[in-house]
């Protein structure tokens, strides 16, 4: 008989669900295990007693992969019928709010969604409505905020190492609602988690200059506009209409600026501050924290420079994830992936593309108009 004290169901039996487990070893970039289903089984105090997935092929594939027999191709039932503690959402996100809203108004007490959050604002306002009329601990899954190294140079930046941070300069070319949440949350996290003001950039074009050759690798990521019906269009026979992002910027209340520059096989972020600078070089593990020189007065040395190599601890992300929903099921305190400081980047996320169809004009958030619609991966 298990002694787990927590019940987990996970809806969406795909990668993130997790597939993904096999497919890359990700030695430069995260620990192990990724994936939610074996992330669950590294914690003591959950077990995961049901899967869901509205596609026979995939859910069957996932219980053979993982030896796992109670699957359901309901998640509705599935909740009704299981009643988990802990539900992970792993679907696309253009099929996330339903399960999100489900789950928080049927009895679950704690909301594993991963990124994007969903496909407009209007969805994005009912699901945190769900969730605080609920009293579920929230945390998605912008998994930088739960990575040691990025952790480590947050912390640093809070303590004042690189004195007041003034601008962080963020390299990365990816689509505006599976993975740019990333980019978003982290500079957030590193800058404090200011409440953004504004946004203004443009998307990239099919052929332009930033495309990057994803126009001949993945026609879903340029997507057409549909005016008249406020959404953009997935290409035929595909669900997913994730445009691809360009040069933008976003400004936050607290005088610190994020400049998010579209290049290509690079995620790298630099954080420049009144007194020093951090940065991190994820894709080969660097992060580094240093406190920069001032001139010094004529005839006198310069003041010497302190450089600190950061390195990661711990367990993996997705762990740390779901163990800082447990904390708050069991204390009350707030998890690091909280619905507000979700729904601060996906409001960003969105005025991204309000402002690429006002010629790249200076958007105010949060945004008024809640209905655009973004069928994202």
């Amino acid at each position: 008989m298990s002694r787990a004290k927590y019940k987990a169901a996970i809806i969406g039996t795909g990668r993130m669900g997790g597939l993904m487990e096999d497919e890359n070893p990700f030695t430069n970039q995260y620990v192990k295990p990724y994936g939610h289903f074996s992330s669950y089984q590294a914690i003591e105090e959950v077990e995961v007693t049901a899967v869901a997935n509205r596609g026979r092929e995939r859910l069957e594939r996932f219980c053979e992969r993982f030896d796992f027999q109670n699957g359901y191709l309901d998640y509705r039932e599935m909740i009704e019928k299981e009643r988990p503690d802990i539900v992970s959402v792993t679907t696309p996100s253009v099929r996330r709010a339903e399960p999100i809203i489900f789950a928080a108004e049927h009895g679950v007490k704690g909301i594993y969604a991963e990124k994007g959050l969903c496909a407009s604002l209007e969805e994005a306002d009912r699901i945190r409505s769900a969730v605080e009329a609920n009293g579920v601990a929230f945390n998605w899954g912008a998994s930088r905020r739960h990575h040691s190294g990025w952790i480590q140079v947050a912390e640093a930046i809070a303590r004042g190492d690189i004195g007041e941070p003034l601008y962080a300069a963020m390299y990365a070319f990816t689509d505006i609602i599976k993975h740019h949440p990333h980019t978003l949350d982290t500079v957030s996290m590193l800058l404090g988690d200011p409440r953004p003001a504004w946004v203004e950039g443009t998307l990239a074009e099919i052929g332009g200059r930033l495309d990057g050759g994803a126009s001949r690798e993945r026609p879903r990521s340029f997507p057409d506009y549909d005016a008249a019906g406020h959404r953009f269009v997935t290409p035929p026979g595909e669900e997913i209409a994730d445009p691809m992002v360009g040069f933008y910027r976003v400004g936050y209340e607290s005088g610190a600026e994020g400049i998010f520059a579209p290049v290509a096989g690079r995620w790298e972020l630099d954080v420049q501050g009144t007194e020093g600078r951090a940065w991190g070089w994820e894709q080969q593990g660097v992060w580094r924290v240093r406190r920069g020189v001032r001139k010094a007065a004529r005839g006198q040395d310069a003041a010497p420079v302190e450089e600190t190599e950061i390195r990661p601890v711990g367990e993996s992300p997705t762990v740390c994830t779901i163990r800082d929903i447990i904390r708050e099921i069991e204390t009350g305190e707030r998890t690091r992936g909280n619905i507000d400081v979700t729904m601060q980047s996906v409001e960003a996320e969105f005025g991204i593309a309000y402002s690429h169809l006002q010629g790249g004009a200076r958007v105010s958030l949060p945004v008024e108009d809640r209905t655009l619609y973004i069928p994202g991966g």
